[in-house]
């Protein structure tokens, strides 16, 4: 049976498994850095869960103003299935019970068309980034 909870720092050591699985790990994301994430962004994450397993994961955030999403990651098992969107849908949530009104997401092509079926809508800005 399918659940769903916010994410908590003792979740880790499951969902660092679950992203080199389905996603991506970097060096951001240690356990000193995943635990400063959640305390400065707390009740904002939510996983899935399937019997135990981690399903799916949706990484919320807040800056005063905007929100943002991270990590929204779905076990290959479980695409296309709307998981997805729920889990977007429960951190847009609690955004907006925090005032945020706006959150960009800068994605790859081939999921344009579920971040529409979440509700957002290309814009003419141009996404750019710099390392440091």
């Amino acid at each position: 049976m399918m659940t769903f909870r916010e994410i908590k720092i003792e979740d880790y050591n499951k969902l660092i498994p679950f992203w080199k699985e389905n996603y991506f790990v970097g060096e951001m994301d240690s356990l000193d850095r995943f635990k400063l994430f959640l305390d400065k962004n707390p009740k904002l994450s939510f996983l899935a869960e399937d019997n135990g397993n981690i399903t799916g994961t949706a990484l919320g955030s807040f800056d005063g103003r905007r929100g943002y999403l991270q990590k929204v990651v779905v076990d290959k098992k479980f695409r296309r299935q709307g998981l997805g969107q729920q889990l977007v849908k429960k951190v847009i949530e609690k955004l907006k019970t925090l005032g945020a009104t706006y959150i960009p997401v800068s994605v790859e092509e081939d999921l344009v068309g579920f971040y529409e079926q979440c509700g957002f809508k290309k814009t003419s800005q141009i996404p750019m980034n710099i390392n440091i």
